[in-house]
């Protein structure tokens, strides 16, 4: 790799970090929902697929998929996923295997990931293959520091069986140049549904009737102490029904990127979230609270209504309350009229750019296409190893306990079962879910809208940590009261034309 490329990044990483905070975090980490931009359906993005020959032009127009030799090693980095203690032994023994290659792996702690990272390429020690997400991604890429996957990826049979929409918001520029694990997952609105019962009501469809849902709850549940609870006012994600696709952020729209706290309909996403501050639908602590406060005062039924990710957090949401709340019933509805669900922005797994071209095609053909092979190794990295995480039973995959919890079951190793990329094409390898897990995809996965990454610009790596402060500043006292929505749009006015966020814009859409 060029020495530039080190230089540009540490340069630029701790710009990169505070816009991937702006950015959220995913499910796995179990942080609050947020986006920073929103992908209507439609938008256009990833590249086009080739229709001429796309065997010989993987990455180049080298080797043809079947003269592809198979490497004896891959190096990956990773910092989520299976641990030593939960038998990350016995899988890369399984891997090796299955396919002959060695995993040279390391498990980097979260916190140090990042800047281990960079240290890694300041020192020319990058590993093979890691993954990056967000601003990251956008910034790697933007730098030359990872492979662009595009060629590779159009000549492959994963182009075809992936949804157009993952391409479509993992796309830089036209170009992908990472491969995500899984679908991310996608954050749903969960009610009470016993109390709806109590009351004779139905699931709300319009705004009107979610007030008027709160309002009740509110008034007529003595134990409704919180009619909706949110960590914060920023996530579109966290108040889709405020919101109703207005964005915080910034957002792309038929191919061109916005600033969605300037647009109109923010000013009225802050009129419906002020008016029902005013009313005291909302917790009152919503400004300062976090994730984690939410979720305990969900579990001890004191809240009404809560968003968040569907899938696995379903499940939980439902155990955790009803075992505070006898019959308690955590309720994954639709989205109302003009609300917007939308998926966490994608990571993925990138090559690095100092692999060779025969070694990058090498490390995607048996390493990235195999987790997604619909088969045997999709089975391996979404359950893992048979009779250390998982046993057969009937037609079904049995997750065993945990190696290091025995209380606790293997519900997923690399790859969550109900979020893969692909279709499992073995019929005798189901994994079964929860009813509340179920549930909550099933409207997620119907309804939830893409988030695209948002490409790199050197004026908003600047400029994020004072623009985000700015915006969370206003938003808080218009929704307080301590400012009328005309205030807080001629302050942001201001605070744009100062920060120069038209450059932003010029930047971000190539101009």
């Amino acid at each position: 790799m060029k020495r530039n490329v080190t230089k540009k990044l540490t340069a630029v990483a701790l710009a990169a970090a505070m816009a991937l905070a702006a950015t959220g975090c995913d499910n796995n980490s179990g942080d609050t929902p947020s986006v920073s931009s929103e992908a209507p359906k439609g938008s256009s993005g990833a590249p086009e697929s080739s229709a001429s020959t796309p065997e010989s032009e993987a990455n180049g127009g080298g080797n043809t998929p079947a003269e592809i030799a198979k490497p004896d090693t891959i190096s990956w980095w990773t910092h989520d996923g299976l641990n030593e203690e939960n038998g990350a032994e016995q899988w890369f023994a399984e891997f090796e295997k299955f396919t002959g290659i060695h995993l040279d792996h390391q498990f980097i702690p979260n916190n140090e990931y990042y800047d281990k990272l960079k240290l890694a390429f300041a020192s020319h020690e990058v590993p093979e293959v890691f993954d990056l997400n967000g601003a990251n991604l956008a910034l790697y890429a933007s730098q030359g520091a990872i492979k662009d996957l595009t060629p590779m990826l159009q000549a492959s049979d994963l182009w075809d069986k992936v949804d157009p929409d993952i391409w479509d918001a993992i796309a830089i520029d036209g170009k992908i140049y990472a491969i995500p694990k899984e679908v991310p997952s996608a954050a749903c609105t969960y009610v009470r549904g016993d109390w709806l019962e109590r009351l004779g009501m139905q699931p709300p469809t319009t705004y009107e009737e979610f007030l008027e849902m709160i309002r009740r709850f509110k008034a007529e549940i003595p134990e409704c102490e919180i009619g909706l609870t949110a960590p914060g006012v920023k996530s579109p994600q966290n108040l889709p029904e405020f919101y109703q696709g207005a964005q915080f952020g910034f957002y792309r729209e038929n191919g061109e990127w916005k600033d969605g706290f300037a647009q109109d309909n923010m000013a009225e996403a802050m009129q419906r979230m002020q008016d029902a501050y005013k009313e005291g639908l909302l917790d009152m602590e919503i400004i300062t609270n976090t994730t984690s406060t939410c979720r305990d005062a969900w579990y001890e039924g004191k809240v009404g209504v809560f968003n968040y990710w569907s899938g696995k957090w379903g499940g939980t949401l439902q155990e955790r309350l009803e075992t505070n709340n006898e019959g308690a019933i955590a309720l994954a509805i639709q989205p109302i009229d003009g609300a917007v669900y939308s998926f966490a922005t994608l990571s993925g797994l990138c090559i690095s750019s100092e692999v060779s071209d025969e070694k990058a095609q090498q490390i995607f053909r048996y390493f990235l296409e195999y987790m997604h092979d619909g088969g045997e190794g999709q089975v391996l990295f979404q359950s893992g190893v048979e009779g250390v995480h998982w046993e057969q039973d009937g037609d079904k995959v049995k997750p065993l306990p945990n190696l290091s919890d025995s209380s606790t079951v293997t519900t997923s190793v690399w790859i969550t079962p109900w979020l893969s990329l692909t279709p499992l094409e073995l019929t005798d390898k189901i994994t079964e879910k929860a009813d509340a897990v179920t549930n909550s995809l099933a409207i997620t996965d119907a309804v939830a809208v893409q988030t695209p990454i948002t490409p790199v610009s050197e004026t908003l790596n600047k400029i994020t940590s004072d623009l985000e402060l700015e915006k969370a500043d206003i938003l808080a006292k218009v929704v307080m009261g301590e400012m009328t929505v005309e205030q807080g749009v001629a302050a942001y006015k201001e605070v744009a034309e100062e920060l120069n966020v038209q450059k932003v814009l010029d930047e971000l859409n190539g101009r």
